[in-house]
């Protein structure tokens, strides 16, 4: 073999060595790269939605109870019954309040008779004291008789005061002795729709006076329905009263009914709690439980056949942007910028923190929300203000620009992905989510 042969040979294999540790860095460079999605910044329209749950109710509605405890001996209504204001419902046994009205009666009777005879005994002796006045200023009785014929007027008057104040206290009782026998009719206090009625005539019930009061029937007025939502705290910031809203009810399918916020809850109650229990928890220490707001949405033209307490979800619309610009929600990163705007790796915090020197040295930085835009293949973090959030869009105020291109997924990616990250878009699923 010739030296120029030799020389030939030497070169070619040079050429397949540095092709090959090229075509290596090429792999490793390809391999090194992270996989992701992609997706254009776009103006569209917002409308960021609270949604809520609860239960169908009527506007205005009583929880009728007897006044006075006893036996139901009558029951006028039944449930769904249609009732007046002013409408006899039910009556309670009423023969210890005849009673006791009869023995007031005959006390009232009998102080009155008491009153006439002290009134008689009065005007006698005023008539007495008048002649023993006169005959004590002719000269013709002594002082003395004068002053006991005084003293018996004066007594007679206090006896008849007495006796009227006796007549009016007689007469106080008898007053409550019958309002007493009046409660034993059970009227209704408006007009409505007797909606709950779970007692029976004989069974008996508790006084409204007593510690736990009988509820005997519930007359509501259907007119008005509204739902009660419970709101979680993080969202009640974003409610305002006459926001609109839209109702469905479980049991009528594909029906939505439109509303109106009307009323927003002032205290938070601990999920899963009573409502009737959220004054007792404003001095407990909840702690960490989560907590919701009662919000209640009045429903417009809601159909013949809703009925209160059918489960019933809300979305209500707490804001509309129209025309703005927005990126998926996962986009939108929170990452530690230090004071000269670099992004802290996760990786290098942490070193500095096993480090107890670059620990106490180490300033934290401010963590900022942020998206990152595809730049030469690259992912480069940049710091954005948000504003409303849809359904899977976030509204960008600030940092953006329509058309850039930005690393919108996959979302295990995006928690992990590093400022300056070398990326591989996966074509396939980018055109999918475009």
């Amino acid at each position: 073999m010739t030296s120029k042969t030799k020389r030939a040979l030497g070169a070619v294999v040079a050429i397949a060595v540095i092709g090959g540790i090229v075509a290596a860095n090429v792999i490793r460079e390809k391999r090194s790269r992270i996989e992701v999605q992609t997706g254009k910044v776009e103006t569209q329209d917002l409308v960021q939605v609270v949604t809520a749950s609860g239960e169908v109710r009527p506007r205005r509605y009583v929880n009728v109870g007897p006044n006075v405890s006893g036996r139901i001996v009558e029951l006028r209504v039944r449930e769904g019954d249609t009732v007046e204001k002013g409408q006899v419902l039910a009556k309670i046994e009423s023969e210890r309040y005849e009673a006791g009205e009869r023995q007031s009666r005959a006390a009232v009777a009998a102080a009155r008779a008491e009153l006439q005879r002290a009134e008689a005994d009065l005007e006698g002796s005023r008539l007495a004291f008048d002649r023993t006045k006169q005959m004590h200023e002719d000269k013709l009785v002594s002082r003395q008789v004068y002053d006991q014929a005084d003293a018996e007027f004066k007594m007679k008057t206090a006896n008849v005061e007495a006796a009227r104040r006796r007549v009016a206290q007689l007469q106080a009782q008898l007053d409550s002795t019958r309002d007493e026998l009046h409660k034993t009719t059970v009227y209704a206090p408006m007009s409505g729709v007797v909606t709950s009625l779970p007692k029976e005539e004989g069974e008996m019930v508790i006084g409204a006076m007593s510690f736990n009061p009988t509820v005997l029937m519930t007359v509501a007025d259907l007119s008005v329905m509204e739902a009660e939502v419970m709101v979680d705290e993080t969202d009640i910031r974003n409610l305002t009263l006459g926001q609109k809203a839209v109702v469905e009810v479980d049991a009528l399918e594909d029906l939505e009914i439109a509303g109106e916020v009307t009323e927003i809850g002032a205290s938070a109650i601990v999920r899963g709690s009573d409502t009737s229990q959220a004054q007792a928890q404003l001095g407990a220490n909840t702690g960490n439980q989560p907590k919701d707001f009662k919000v209640k949405i009045v429903l417009h033209d809601p159909p013949a056949n809703l009925r209160p307490g059918l489960n019933a979800s809300a979305d209500i619309t707490t804001d509309t942007r129209e025309g703005v610009l927005a990126v998926p929600i996962q986009a939108v990163v929170v990452r530690e910028v230090d004071d000269e705007g670099n992004v802290v790796e996760a990786g290098a915090a942490a070193s500095s923190e096993d480090n107890e020197e670059g620990a106490s040295s180490r300033k934290r930085g401010e963590e900022k929300d942020g998206v990152f835009i595809v730049q030469d293949q690259k992912a480069i973090f940049t710091p954005v203000q948000t504003g409303i959030m849809g359904d899977t869009e976030i509204e960008i105020t600030e940092g953006l620009g329509e058309g850039q291109e930005i690393v919108t997924g996959s979302y295990r990616t995006l928690r992990r992905l590093e400022n300056e990250a070398r990326l591989k878009v996966d074509k396939k699923k980018g055109e999918d989510e475009s």
